[in-house]
């Protein structure tokens, strides 16, 4: 009893600093279909993978009940996500592919032994609460799902075998920038699957593969390429656009992540739909896209900007903000010191870590949330420290010095986490700026380009809006 409810505090503890963890480095994090998740009972959660261990912290830090991982061994070395992983209560999987991994030095026949102890410990789990698996096998940075695994599928069965009745819920993660700071994301569970009747047990595994399959093909929406996938969210986005211009909206605001995977969804459907009627009225249209969003990144501008605010509102907005800036380095010139001298060179210090240290892009969200972890309070304290040392005599103007040690130390300490704090509000600050100055740009000497873009939006919506109607989108 003293056990669990140990366990219950250490797991809520972690998955606050997870949650925390995740708000820094991702603007917004939503989560849609909570109600899904029965609040009784286990089952799996599958997913795809396309973010590295970002996936993992969204689905342990927001999934409304506790969850258990199976990870590869060789994540239990590294710093910090090791000490998560087991605090997270994470079962360790031996692949045969991981072999040359330190600590892994084991024959096969070991190898197999110590899985099938870490199956039967997930499929335990998977009886009571949650496990949460990525069939694909390994993170990727493909837009379509890799071939998939019947780890998943096994496990399921070995957990119903043990006398269980676990659910399978399907998972969407998407990433408006999987890679970059202050992003969005969208975490989405799904209706638990239904299971083909009476299965013959021989059969079982291939045919819940397939259906695991053909589930995370529904909610993902993966498509054939990058550059494709680019057009469909350009299709999304234009429709969004004009159809708010139509209706007379003022200012149209960036769409909320589950407002675009449903238009991204829609769209895609419908792609898919024309395509197997008429593939060359299609391919023309996605290039007529494709060169109108690329019209749109050489100037700078989203669909939404086309009908941005009038010449002197664009001017009035950009010199609140200046008056913004200014006020800050007038009231807080020292937050804003320690924010240049101490925060910044870390953050270059975490981006440039994460570029180093990472295989593949894929892999690179996840590391600077952890370097971040680790760099900048060590930045922190050996900045804190310094001062602390440092700070002999009153300051200039000022009679009084506190004594302690500890008082010096823990007031700059305090002023390094006000400033990168603070930080976070102004990167985005720092982008409205240049966003607001591009539009003035581009309403002072590009306007003849803008309406030709807003009369290609017109024509392609129409184009795209008749589509829809006809295919019952």
């Amino acid at each position: 009893m003293v056990a669990a409810v140990e366990r219950g505090l250490r797991m809520r503890g972690l998955r606050w600093f997870l949650r925390l963890l995740a708000r820094l480095f991702f603007r917004s994090v939503e989560v849609v279909g909570s109600e899904n998740v029965p609040r009784e009972g286990g089952g799996l959660l599958v997913a795809w993978h396309p973010n590295g261990l970002a996936d993992g912290i969204l689905l342990l830090g927001f999934c409304p009940r506790s969850v258990t991982f199976g990870a590869r061994h060789g994540l239990f070395r590294l710093p910090i996500v090791g000490w998560l992983l087991r605090g997270a209560g994470a079962v360790p999987l031996y692949r045969r592919r991981d072999r040359g991994e330190a600590g892994a030095r084991m024959s096969d026949e070991e190898r197999r032994a110590a899985n099938h102890r870490s199956l039967g410990a997930l499929a335990g789990a998977a009886r009571q609460s949650f496990v949460a698996i990525f069939p694909e096998g390994a993170t990727h940075d493909e837009p379509q799902l890799l071939e998939l695994r019947a780890g998943a599928a096994r496990l399921f069965q070995l957990a119903r075998e043990g006398g269980g009745d676990p659910l399978l819920v399907p998972v969407g993660l998407h990433y408006e920038r999987k890679h970059a700071f202050r992003s969005r994301a969208l975490l989405a569970f799904y209706p638990p699957v239904e299971l083909p009747e009476n299965p013959r047990p021989e059969t079982f595994v291939d045919r819940l593969t397939g259906l695991i399959q053909e589930h995370l093909i529904e909610v993902t929406h993966p498509t054939e390429s990058w550059e494709l996938h680019r057009a469909m969210e350009q299709v999304r986005s234009l429709v969004r656009a004009e159809q708010a211009a139509r209706e007379g909206v003022s200012r149209l605001r960036r769409a909320p992540m589950q407002e675009r995977d449903a238009g991204f969804a829609r769209v895609w459907a419908g792609y898919r739909k024309q395509r197997a009627i008429d593939p060359g009225v299609v391919d023309r249209l996605v290039a007529r896209v494709t060169r109108y969003g690329e019209a749109l990144r050489l100037l700078g501008l989203s669909d939404r900007d086309l009908d941005g605010a009038p010449l002197g509102r664009t001017v009035w907005r950009v010199m609140l903000l200046c008056v913004e800036a200014l006020l800050m380095l007038l009231l807080l010139p020292t937050v804003v010191l320690i924010g240049n001298l101490v925060n910044l060179p870390a953050a270059l210090l975490v981006a440039l870590g994460a570029r180093k240290l990472s295989v593949t892009r894929k892999e690179q969200a996840g590391l600077k949330m952890f370097l971040g972890l680790i760099i900048l309070p060590m930045a922190w304290m050996a900045a804190s420290l310094a001062v602390g040392l440092a700070w002999t005599e009153p300051l200039p103007g000022f009679d009084w010095r506190p004594e302690a040690l500890w008082v010096r130390v823990a007031g700059m300490l305090a002023l390094c986490v006000l400033s990168a704090l603070l930080g976070l509000r102004y990167h985005r600050f720092i982008a409205e700026v240049g966003h607001g100055l591009r539009a003035l740009w581009v309403g002072g000497f590009r306007r003849g380009a803008v309406k030709r873009l807003r009369r290609q939006r017109s024509l392609l919506y129409d184009e795209v809006i008749g589509l829809v109607a006809v295919l019952d989108v």
